[in-house]
């Protein structure tokens, strides 16, 4: 742009530290907002607040310090968007000390607590696992008229899902349904998993039903999941079912998932359906696990001859 003779101006300049942020190229975006000092163009706060947030995503807090304390010196008072990205470095990092002072230092200055800053809160104690302290921000938000979004309902749910606490994610997610807010993709995801992880596949299915009925489309790990809920609760056909449903949708389960459903054919004698699961895995390009092959040759052995040279017609034809 420099070499075709047309000088960025400020915008430009912004929007080019933000792509660069935004594809981890912290130096060369460093090197832009240096360059701008250089070409003596006025820097505002919005271009500071860029540099902030950026060097904060980055990891690197130091060079973030850097470049507040040079705007503070330059009569220019940090915004939200600024003291929120301090505060999710420090969330994220699991300094709950630091993130208490900047959230204190925020409001001092005037500043109001919003759903995004009380959102990154929940979700620094939700990934640590303080869930207590996830609840309690939670509750005081009611208390200080900071209305809850869907994210703040969905941060709680993953994090109460993640530390298996199915049924206090359930109340969670009562409470977003009466409060008006409509569920997304993201509330179900976790539900559904820690279903089909805890033995609960019926449930799950009919929470992938009411995603269906809203017109939410589940992701595909979200269809695997049920799969091998099936076959955590030994439900084989069931299990089959469900495999010819995704790949009616060219949906394609994990290779972990079809070696899960292979042993549980192979265990509950189905060779030949364990054989077609092969040869659908192996087409797919997913290769068998060693306690899946184990479990499905002992089969083979104890069966008739058939089983074994079918075996060989499956292996020589992948």
């Amino acid at each position: 742009m420099i070499a075709a003779g047309t000088v960025p101006d400020t915008f430009i300049y912004q929007r080019i530290m933000h792509g660069l942020f935004a594809h981890g190229l912290g130096s060369e975006a460093l090197r832009v907002f240096n360059d701008i000092k250089l070409r003596g163009y006025h820097i505002d706060a919005v271009t500071y607040t860029t540099a902030i947030d950026g060097l904060c995503k980055m990891g690197c807090i130091d060079e973030a310090r850097g470049v507040w304390s040079e705007m503070v010196g330059k009569g220019m008072e940090p915004n939200e968007h600024a003291y929120c990205s301090l505060l999710d470095y420090h969330c994220k990092a699991g300094d709950f000390v630091m993130a208490h002072k900047v959230y204190d230092e925020m409001l001092g200055k005037g500043l109001k607590e919003s759903t995004v800053s009380c959102n990154i809160m929940v979700t620094g104690f939700c990934v640590h696992g303080r869930l207590d302290e996830a609840l309690g921000m939670f509750e005081e938000m009611v208390k200080r008229g900071i209305r809850h979004d869907v994210i703040t309902y969905n941060i709680l749910i993953q994090g109460l899902c993640k530390a298996g606490k199915l049924g206090d994610a359930i109340q969670v997610y009562e409470q977003l349904l009466s409060s008006g807010l409509e569920p997304s993709v993201s509330t179900f995801t976790p539900l559904i998993d820690t279903m089909c992880e805890e033995g609960q596949v019926d449930s799950a299915t009919e929470f992938l039903k009411l995603m269906h009925a809203k017109g939410l489309v589940p992701l595909v790990r979200t269809n695997d999941s049920i799969l091998n809920g099936f076959c955590k609760a030994r439900r084989a056909e069931d299990g089959m079912a469900w495999l010819a449903g995704m790949l009616k949708n060219n949906l394609k389960p994990r290779e972990q998932t079809f070696n899960s459903l292979v042993e549980l054919l192979s265990s509950s004698g189905q060779v030949d359906d364990a054989l077609l699961v092969l040869n659908l895995m192996l087409k797919i390009g997913h290769e068998l696990g060693s306690l899946a092959c184990t479990m499905l040759v002992e089969k083979l052995c104890t069966g008739k001859l058939f089983y074994s040279h079918e075996l060989e017609n499956i292996l020589a034809t992948n």
